[in-house]
């Protein structure tokens, strides 16, 4: 094979998977044009079973626990319960004092999933609730979170996701990367997806379903990322997922570069899982039940990966061509050319994601005009977890701070 023609294979490649992420950018400029759907006040409030994973996490325990009980909503209709999951220091103490119902696991976990399915099977046998609400353990949730979601609960969705913002986005460099990716998340993905009827994603945490959703098989997770993949048995299952963007809550972003990097990496990791046990009973759903909603879910959870691939065989064709004899200026055009769209794609997503996010917590400018970088990281992680997958699941340390 000459290398005209194994670079002109590349190069096809890489059209193909722009498709993807074509898709996405389509979605998002006819999202943004649409107007948001506001749900009406209700009357009657759902009782929430409010839970709180936790993994030796006394430092922070107490900021979920007091924010959800000096919420406006209800004191009778929502009963905040701490998931201990094996913890070995004063978690526990911790959250009873701040006035928790506290459930402790004590048989080996694989990650978040597993706890949460633990839990989640407590409170279904209960039957005292109609809703369920998820939060970790550094979360801070806004008075009118609970209220916020009752409204859409009662007004046809049955999976809600709230506005994540950062309660750290002027710490550093790494957590202002993280503050402009969740505003790219609430405003581009899940607010432009909920405007035009599609599905939103679920974030890992700050969001609510009814009861009812789980179907008869309960909460049934088994990847690294169970909240990517309980948005997809959603979408399976005929449902979406929508945000609500007055349901707004703060978590603390990772500041390191290692605690980054064992982030993304495990999202990776996560992301090939349920592509690769989804994607047939996802084209199977496409092809006897056709709709625009289920055909985009599963495109907007390859669009990074898709990023990646775009980056990787660019790289790929510039090199065969250097390879193969003197490069032609149509192969420097290219190589320089899809790297500076990425950039200036990264660059705009930021810029755009920052100016449409009502949140006060903005990130440093330095954030924002080097937020390619952590685009470049991320596509890094999803390439890197394609070969060497994490194994295991290992919490963020948090500091309260």
């Amino acid at each position: 094979m000459t290398s005209a023609m194994l670079s002109f294979i590349l190069d096809i490649i890489c059209l193909g998977l722009s498709i993807v992420f074509f898709w996405s950018t389509f979605v998002v400029l006819l999202g943004l044009i649409k107007p948001a759907k506001h749900h009406p006040h209700a009357e009657r409030k759902l009782k929430f079973a409010v839970l709180v994973c936790a993994r030796n996490e006394e430092s922070v325990i107490k900021l979920p626990v007091k924010s959800v009980l000096m919420s406006r909503y209800p004191a009778e209709c929502r009963d905040i319960v701490v998931l201990a999951d094996n913890c070995t220091d004063a978690t526990v103490t911790r959250a009873h004092e701040a006035g928790a119902l506290v459930w402790e696991k004590k048989t080996p976990s694989a990650g978040k999933g597993d706890v949460l399915a633990w839990g989640i099977e407590r409170i279904v046998a209960s039957g005292k609730y109609d809703a369920i609400a998820v939060f970790d353990a550094d979360n801070i949730a806004s008075d009118g979170w609970f209220d916020a979601m009752n409204d859409a609960l009662q007004d046809g969705e049955t999976v809600v996701t709230g506005r994540r913002c950062s309660s750290n986005a002027q710490a550093g460099l790494i957590s202002g990367w993280y503050t402009v990716y969740w505003d790219m998340m609430n405003e581009l993905s899940n607010r432009v997806r909920t405007n035009l009827g599609l599905s939103g994603k679920l974030t890992g945490t700050g969001f609510a379903f009814l009861v009812s959703a789980l179907g008869l098989e309960g909460w049934k997770t088994h990847t690294m990322v169970e909240d990517v993949e309980f948005t997809v048995l959603t979408n399976l299952r005929g449902g979406r997922v929508a945000y609500i963007p007055e349901a707004d809550y703060a978590d603390e972003q990772p500041e390191a570069v290692q605690y980054m990097w064992r982030q993304l990496r495990r999202w990776a990791t996560g992301g090939w899982q349920v592509a690769r046990s989804y994607f047939w009973p996802w084209a199977t759903a496409v092809v006897h039940r056709p709709s625009i909603r289920l055909f985009d879910s599963f495109f907007a959870i390859l669009t990074g990966m898709s990023v990646s691939f775009i980056l990787l065989f660019n790289i790929v064709a510039f090199v065969v061509r250097m390879c193969y004899g003197p490069i032609d200026p149509h192969a420097f055009n290219m190589f320089f050319g899809v790297i500076g769209f990425v950039f200036a794609m990264g660059w705009f997503t930021a810029i755009a994601s920052v100016a449409l996010s009502p949140d006060k917590r903005m990130p440093r400018a330095r954030a924002v005009l080097s937020f390619p970088i952590f685009s470049l990281i991320q596509s890094a992680a999803v390439l890197y977890a394609l070969v060497r997958p994490t194994k295991t699941w290992k919490p963020i340390p948090h500091t309260g701070g």
